[in-house]
Order: structure tokens, then C-alpha cells, then sequence
């Protein structure tokens, strides 16, 4: 913000603009770039990454994914690729122009609902499901842990609103577990501190799903990271008021 506000740094927000433009740089939260890091993405991965925009976590996957090629996307024991979809047209467009920017040919944009991301096959054999071993699932949500930045959720946030989200959020986890490879991992993340919107979801597909799916603990190389356990019980509003 003093950069774009201040006259002094003009050299500078030119500069910088122009590093964003050509892919050299990219501008990102340090707490947005946790769920990737979970990933553990690696060049023959297929990745999908089922709520994309705006997009600087797909450029993030990306820029993993492509690391040590001396031409990104074009090596031939790189296999790997990443679908990156959204909803929202606009922001689908919008993330077709972050994951241009880093000049990759492994990514694929798409623009429908996840919670029906469509099963797809291999063209070669049509019994063969095409299975992902990688997801992520940065779904929609209230935005409540963003209270920091963004105050006015202050006047607007009611104790019913995770509720209403929940059902949405359940159903795209769902997909993308259904959707992910044996063996393969799936990173389930919100901008959200309800409960809710966090663990009731994972419980559901937990419940769901049995022992199909399990908890990973976080990778070592992360293991420095300062976290708490999730919440094992918690109450749930109710439409017409009061808890369950």
C-alpha cells in the first residue's frame, strides 16, 4: 500500500509491475501458500485444483511442478500436469491470465461447478478413469478468519452463516475424494475459523468414506510450523435459532 501510495517508489511499482507481468514475480500471503506447500507436488503428479481463482495458488503448484526444468513444461520425464477450475466465468478468465504469466504448457483451466466435476477417461482405454494424485479443495467459504484485513465482515457475519456454507463444502471435499488416486493426497483448506466450515466437513467425509480416507499428519518439512489439534466437539446453529 505505501508503494502504490507514495510518489517516491514510482520507479519501483513500475518495476514491479512489470516483474509481475512476465511471470517473475507473484504477489501472495504467506498463509495462502500453506495448502500447496501440504501438497507435496512432484513433476509426474496430475493435479487438480477444484477451486482455482484467482489463482496464485495454481501458480504456486506450477512453479513446483516445473522447478528444476530448464524448460518448463516441455520435459520429457516431466508428466505431470494441473487442472486448475472455478465456478465463476470472470474468475475463470482471471485465472487463465496468472497461470499465463509464468509461460507453462502442463495446465489445463476449466470453468464449472466442482461439486460435479465430471469423471473423465482415458482416450485410449474408455474403462479406465483418469484419477488425480493430488487435489486441492480451497473451497468456498465465509471468509470469517480474514477479520484482520477485512473488517467489515464485522457488520455483516452471522452465527448461521457457516451453516449455509457447510453443505457446499461438504459436497466439493466429497468430489475431490472421489476424484483422488489411491494412495494420492487431498489438502482441504478455508479462509474460515468456524468449525462448521472446518472440521464438521472433514468429519462428514470422514463418516462418509470410512476407511477409505484418512488423516495425514502434517510432512516433516513442515513440522516447524506453529498449528493446535482441530476441534473434536462444537456446536451447531440451527436455522431458526439456537444450537445443536
Amino acid at each position: 500500500r505505501q508503494i502504490r501510495k507514495n510518489s517516491e517508489f514510482k520507479s519501483l511499482k513500475k518495476y514491479l509491475h512489470q516483474q509481475e507481468i512476465r511471470g517473475a514475480l507473484s504477489r501472495q500471503e504467506a498463509v495462502s501458500m500453506i495448502p500447496p506447500l501440504f501438497l507435496g507436488v512432484e513433476p509426474h503428479h496430475r493435479v487438480l485444483d477444484l477451486c482455482a481463482a484467482p489463482g496464485s495458488k495454481t501458480t504456486q503448484l506450477l512453479e513446483a511442478m516445473n522447478v528444476n526444468c530448464p524448460e518448463p513444461g516441455l520435459m520429457p520425464d516431466t508428466r505431470g500436469v494441473i487442472v486448475a477450475n472455478d465456478l465463476d466465468f470472470k474468475r475463470a478468465n482471471l485465472l487463465t491470465h496468472q497461470v499465463q504469466r509464468i509461460k507453462v504448457k502442463n495446465c489445463l483451466v476449466m470453468n464449472m461447478d466442482a461439486q460435479y466435476w465430471p469423471w473423465l477417461y482415458n482416450e485410449e482405454n474408455d474403462e479406465e478413469v483418469l484419477q488425480y494424485d493430488r487435489i486441492l479443495c480451497d473451497v468456498p467459504c465465509t471468509g470469517d478468519g480474514t477479520l484482520r484485513k477485512n473488517p467489515v465482515i464485522w457488520k455483516t457475519w452471522k452465527v448461521t452463516d457457516g451453516l449455509a456454507m457447510h453443505f457446499r463444502q461438504a459436497a466439493i471435499l466429497g468430489r475431490g475424494l472421489e476424484q483422488l488416486a489411491v494412495g494420492g493426497r487431498l489438502v482441504y483448506s478455508t479462509c474460515s475459523m468456524n468449525p462448521m466450515e472446518n472440521e464438521s466437513v472433514v468429519a462428514s467425509a470422514l463418516m462418509k468414506y470410512g476407511a477409505a480416507v484418512e488423516i495425514m499428519e502434517p510432512p516433516e518439512h513442515l513440522s516447524a510450523l506453529k498449528s493446535i489439534p482441530g476441534m473434536t466437539e462444537w456446536l451447531g446453529p440451527k436455522e431458526g435459532g439456537g444450537c445443536f
